[in-house]
């Protein structure tokens, strides 16, 4: 996105001509693309071992090779991207699918870390040290994520993390782009780790995080960017921001944490449609854009996930009844029961946008028409698996069979185009659906997959979805691995954290775990 102007809202994540500049950047880089690895897997071969076997192996390359090694000062933090033939964190990777996938180079980390796309390996590798009892696990990451949150802050107090701002190994310096701004976007923290390594770091973190990012204290009103003007007030970056103030409530007992989370969700409470219950994503960026007057996947996926984990932390009845009330507009309203599959953008009365997609401008972000459940680009308006995973999370806290219902018609929708080997190709990322979705999907979407038919199976007892969860890990490791670590590509030769690849070792751990009785 563009930075935020200081006299009015306004957000934007790309040039106008969008197809132009996709076909010139394709041209470009069609030289540059290496030859597809081998894993020397089939997915028959990949159960001859355990996942977890998999997932130990990747972490400790990860521990020798993947730190900063590079530059006079060299850090204890996960480098973002490693080359998988030379275990090399490359100063200059190349392009391949970021046009499509991130837009902006500077959200790869190139050359560099950012915990913040970090924290789903942090997490994997914080279940391994659980479940193996490896002291040297654990080590790593107290280490890891002490220097990261003491030594890698701004002078605001915030991490030097987001989708502005990385620290370049090779050079030695916190850079970012388009104005470094500290950004709550998307990723979820893991503030329980954060906080069980540096409680006083997290404290720091959340307390700028009021100070900065909630722009109006009285109406709750937020930006993504921590500049202290009006901005992106995404609901997914209200979602995070609601979590990260519950969090601090159970951590401090300080009543205004709680008050602080509850006023940030009124704030998206009291901008929807009452007679629907659908809320605009980005609410201050007015009807005449499509975010300002649209619900969409990051809502039912980021919005109300948060909510609900923060009345699992709470229980206060508030967090889970908004986004029951979300998620329930987005089943009735959402759905098409002609074709099986989900809308990606509603209008606030309900009915839904149709194809086909815009090809140019900002509009081309709006997922109009049927979700494209394989899309590649990270950091839009269409979230599905996270909206699946958090109807299975809906159900399993409150037992509302309308969240069950949806959650099994989401694993429909995601059968019914398993293999993840094709995407919408009337649209802005044409180049990524005719030359890399044959080949595959992300670490991330494979390792969502998986974890989301093990929810299933752990909700309902039916065998079918832990046999399917098997065989997309089998598919996802025969792609994916090489020679010890995992791509976050099929077409790709890197380990690249933005692609994911934390959340394939969470889920190849999770279904290396006995299965849990029937309910």
């Amino acid at each position: 996105m563009r930075p935020t102007s200081t006299t009015r809202p306004v957000c934007s994540r790309a040039p106008i001509c969008l197809l132009a500049i996709a076909a010139i950047a394709t041209t470009a880089q069609a030289a540059q693309q290496p030859e597809i690895l081998d894993s020397g897997l089939t997915p028959r071969d990949v159960e001859k071992r355990p996942y977890a076997d998999y997932v130990r192996q990747c972490v400790d390359l990860l521990i020798q090779y993947g730190t900063d090694r590079y530059g006079p000062v060299q850090r204890p933090t996960l480098m973002a991207i490693l080359d998988v033939r030379t275990r090399q964190c490359p100063p200059e990777p190349l392009p391949l699918d970021e046009q499509w996938r991130v837009i902006r180079r500077g959200r790869r980390a190139p050359g560099g870390a950012n915990l913040y796309l970090d924290q789903p390996t942090y997490l994997a590798i914080t279940e391994l040290a659980r479940r193996t009892g490896d002291e040297k696990y654990s080590a790593f990451v107290r280490q890891s994520l002490d220097h990261y949150l003491t030594q890698l802050v701004d002078d605001k107090g915030l991490i030097w993390w987001g989708f502005h701002r990385h620290y370049d190994a090779h050079k030695d310096v916190m850079t970012g782009h388009q104005g470094n701004h500290h950004e709550i976007h998307i990723q979820q923290a893991v503030w329980p780790i954060l906080w069980n390594v540096n409680p006083k770091a997290v404290t720091r973190e959340i307390d700028a995080v009021w100070k900065w990012h909630v722009i109006d204290k009285k109406t709750g009103e937020v930006n993504r960017h921590a500049d202290g003007q009006r901005g992106c007030d995404f609901a997914m970056t209200g979602g995070e921001i609601v979590y990260a103030f519950a969090f601090m409530h159970t951590k401090t007992g300080d009543a205004k944490w709680l008050d602080r989370a509850k006023l940030i969700a009124d704030y998206y409470w009291q901008r929807r449609d009452p007679k629907t219950n659908l809320v605009p994503n980005r609410p201050n960026a007015g009807r005449d854009r499509f975010d300002g007057s649209h619900f969409d996947t990051s809502v039912a996926g980021l919005l109300c996930h948060r909510l609900l984990a923060a009345y699992e932390l709470t229980r206060e009845t508030a967090f889970r009844d908004q986004a029951v009330a979300y998620l329930t507009a987005y089943a009735n309203y959402g759905y098409d029961a002609k074709t099986r599959q989900f809308w990606g953008s509603l209008n606030l009365d309900g009915s839904p946008v149709p194809a086909p997609r815009v090809p140019d401008g900002y509009a081309a972000y709006e997922p109009r028409g049927h979700i494209d459940l394989w899309e590649p680009y990270f950091a839009g308006y269409e979230f599905p698996l996270y909206a699946a995973q958090t109807y299975a999370y809906a159900y399993e806290l409150t037992k509302n069979e309308l969240m069950l219902v949806t959650a099994k018609r989401w694993y429909d929708a995601i059968r019914s185009t398993w293999p993840p080997n094709k995407c919408n190709q009337n649209t802005w990322y044409a180049g990524y659906a005719k030359d890399w979705a044959p080949h595959g999907t992300y670490a991330g979407l494979y390792g969502r997959t998986i974890s989301f038919a093990l929810q299933l199976h752990a909700l309902t007892g039916d065998q079918a979805y832990r046999d399917f969860a098997r065989a997309a890990a089998d598919e996802a490791v025969a792609k994916l691995y090489y020679k010890g670590l995992f791509r976050g590509h099929p077409r790709k030769p890197y380990y690249e954290a933005v692609d994911g690849v934390g959340y394939l070792l969470q889920a190849l751990l999770q279904l290396d775990q006995p299965p849990k009785k029937s309910p």
